[in-house]
């Protein structure tokens, strides 16, 4: 059966996006007709393989006469032809949040936000809740690996767990029963200017859940986020202190960690990712599963199948002999803390940045707080700018090359190259043994792909 919050005809502008994509696949799964269109194709073949009509680039005539819904992404601007279309023929306009919180108010409905991490923790909340047999339906912004490499699912039970993001406030759409903060810090400057902008808007975020909500908070920005009276507040944090807490037992590429609540120890995990943010999340992860009355047991089980989720530290086979990793890392805090990770599981060993910068609004903004990010790496390779809901033509032309000179000027061998050069020149610098991170949310994976593919090309022409 179709949702009765949404009708059955659909039409999505702007359906290859993180979000997007999988609603579209799962308002098809639960039989909407849906059908969608974007400047990217990257998508296609799973979008016809479904059944949904998939059209690449904008025109007015993609727009259904009789759908019943055009849902515009947040990367679609307002005056696009196709909105405009729907507009002009009385179709309703809604934003992907919008819909997302009419299908959230259906079922039970857990949100995940944050600044950092929350894909990662809204993973390791689904394979606890697979895990304790809830099957839920998942909307998540990454390919998880728990279900099927897919950033959706369709489940029989009462929880949807989604993702909710900060940026344009789309949150404050969801009124959830349950949920996560993972961290507040400024992002999307475009949108916040400092710190208490973003504070106060998850503020506005919790006041909208349900009476008697449980939701995990960081002790860190407890005093700013408490005294709202109708969620019960769960904190969790690293080492001693009041909540959910870890301790890393062991450290390494799969640490072992003691979780404790209030100071009594509750369950060892062995984690599949590294990194103190690892930790949190699944800390946090963990907390909440507990205060939905989730038994340990299966919650141990689920972080233990926890297996990550795509271009999240994610370990790839790229190069022989070189260890490279994956991260959709554009902030400076994701930036530094990949590395830092990184250089803490490879002290001895050369490590390449390779960084693609998302959005020049955003590297402008954090020129001083990038320029620190990289201090853990020995090579930097700075990518051209990927443009989203900007126009380039806003910022100078030399911002690139202004982000190189400083990072040069801090001892760090910095060169500008292009993603073509990119797939053949790191073959000839990158040197087995070497290590290589290659960070972004743009489109710079493809370059490990483009690499990997060639050189099997190679060593399928050599002579057995």
């Amino acid at each position: 059966m179709s949702d009765r919050a949404i009708p059955d005809k659909i039409h999505i502008v702007g359906i290859c996006g993180a979000a997007t994509s999988g609603l579209a696949m799962l308002l098809r799964d639960r039989n909407h007709e849906v059908s969608g269109s974007d400047q990217d194709g990257r998508h296609k073949e799973m979008f016809l393989g479904a059944g949904i009509r998939f059209i690449q680039g904008h025109d007015v005539r993609n727009v259904p006469k009789d759908a019943g819904l055009v849902i515009r992404s947040a990367a679609v601007p307002v005056n696009n032809a196709e909105v405009a279309e729907a507009r002009r023929l009385g179709i309703e306009v809604l934003l992907y949040s919008e819909v997302l919180g009419r299908l959230a108010a259906t079922g039970h409905a857990i949100a995940v936000a944050g600044t950092h991490g929350k894909t990662s923790t809204t993973g390791m909340l689904t394979s606890i809740m697979i895990a304790a047999g809830r099957d839920p339906s998942v909307i998540i912004g990454g390919e998880l690996e728990a279900i099927g490499g897919r950033n959706w699912r369709n489940g029989n039970g009462e929880d949807f767990i989604v993702e909710a993001c900060e940026f344009q406030r789309s949150f404050l759409n969801l009124s959830p029963s349950a949920g996560i903060i993972t961290n507040i810090e400024v992002d999307h400057p475009e949108i916040y200017c400092n710190l208490d902008a973003v504070q106060q808007t998850f503020r506005s975020f919790l006041e909208g859940f349900r009476t008697g909500a449980p939701v995990v908070i960081p002790e860190l920005h407890a005093d700013r986020l408490s005294g709202i009276a109708d969620v019960e507040p769960i904190l969790f944090g690293l080492d001693q202190g009041p909540g959910w807490r870890s301790t890393v037992i062991e450290d390494g590429l799969h640490p072992l960690i003691l979780i404790s609540h209030d100071g009594v120890a509750k369950l060892e995990v062995r984690l599949s990712i590294p990194g103190r943010h690892t930790i949190l999340n699944a800390t946090a992860a963990v907390a909440l599963a507990a205060g939905l009355d989730v038994n340990l047991e299966w919650i141990q089980a689920g972080i233990e199948s926890y297996r990550g989720v795509k271009r999240r530290f994610e370990r790839r086979d790229v190069l022989p002999g070189v260890e490279w990793f994956e991260d959709y890392a554009h902030h400076p805090t994701e930036v530094s803390t990949t590395l830092e990770t990184g250089r803490g599981l490879f002290p001895d060993r050369k490590i390449w940045a390779m960084f693609q910068p998302h959005q020049a609004t955003r590297l402008q903004h954090f020129l001083n707080e990038f320029t620190d990010a990289f201090d853990c790496s020995d090579e930097v390779l700075l990518l051209p700018i990927y443009h989203v809901r900007e126009d380039n033509r806003d910022f100078p032309t030399d911002l690139l090359s202004q982000f190189a000179a400083r990072l040069r000027a801090r001892g760090i061998s910095t060169r500008i190259i292009g993603s073509k050069h990119a797939v053949y020149d790191l073959q000839e610098i990158v040197r087995p043994g070497d290590v290589v991170f290659s960070l972004g949310a743009g489109d710079i994976d493809k370059i490990g792909t483009r690499i990997r593919e060639e050189v099997a090309s190679v060593q399928q022409g050599q002579p057995g």
